[in-house]
């Protein structure tokens, strides 16, 4: 059966103001104007507000009475909560995989650091917060704890304006490149305490390295 035209419509301009709003283009703070966002995409009005009532589900646009919708703004107390809520999860699914993902597994997760690595080479940040997400979701072998990667997929959601923030800086792109490599070697080799200690790791310094940028 067709997915209805409508839905597909909606999926459409969901996704081009989401990619909007974690490249920058859409900056924290802007106000979401239904009649500009319809003319600019040249549709009605109807899939774009319920393109925003989907991405103030996901955590990337706030709605207030009389003044409607806007990007979410970025904080020191955001990244807290949400790379904390990470720290709280992530590490320990990591680990557990290290040792339990197939063949098939670690052939998705060595993928998806390629097109991650590739990416950050390139310098395309607008494509490299998708990619990171897909990374590190890997590593938990989404399809074998649906639930707990479906949390950690919304968290990565919310990080990944501050992912690209934190890349910007001259030399975060090779340390990066080489905090995955690392990463993915310890989880590949089935080295569950070092995989997490990594995960761990490197979450903790991008949370501490976007808070004392964003501190007021």
């Amino acid at each position: 059966m067709n997915e209805p035209i409508a839905r597909t419509m909606t999926a459409q301009i969901t996704s081009r103001i989401r990619a909007k709003i974690l490249t920058g283009a859409y900056a924290p703070g802007t106000q979401l104007l239904q009649d500009s966002i319809a003319a600019e995409f040249g549709v009605s009005k109807i899939p774009v507000r319920e393109a925003l009532v989907q991405l103030k589900s996901a955590g990337l646009v706030d709605i207030f009475a009389h003044r409607g919708f806007q990007v979410r703004p970025v904080s020191a107390a955001e990244v807290q909560e949400v790379f904390n809520l990470r720290l709280a999860i992530e590490p320990q699914a990591v680990a557990k995989w290290a040792k339990l993902a197939s063949a098939a597994d670690r052939g998705s997760a060595k993928a998806a650091l390629i097109k991650l690595n590739r990416s950050l080479v390139a310098g395309e940040l607008q494509h490299s917060g998708d990619l990171n997400s897909e990374f590190h979701l890997s590593l938990i072998v989404p399809h074998r704890q649906p639930a707990t990667a479906e949390v950690l997929y919304r968290l990565h959601t919310i990080a990944q304006r501050y992912v690209c923030m934190h890349l910007e800086p001259k030399g975060r792109i090779k340390r990066a490149t080489r905090e995955h490599i690392a990463l993915y070697e310890a989880w590949q080799a089935g080295k569950s305490r070092e995989a997490s200690r990594l995960t761990q790791a490197h979450i903790e310094e991008t949370r501490d390295e976007l808070s004392e940028v964003l501190r007021p």
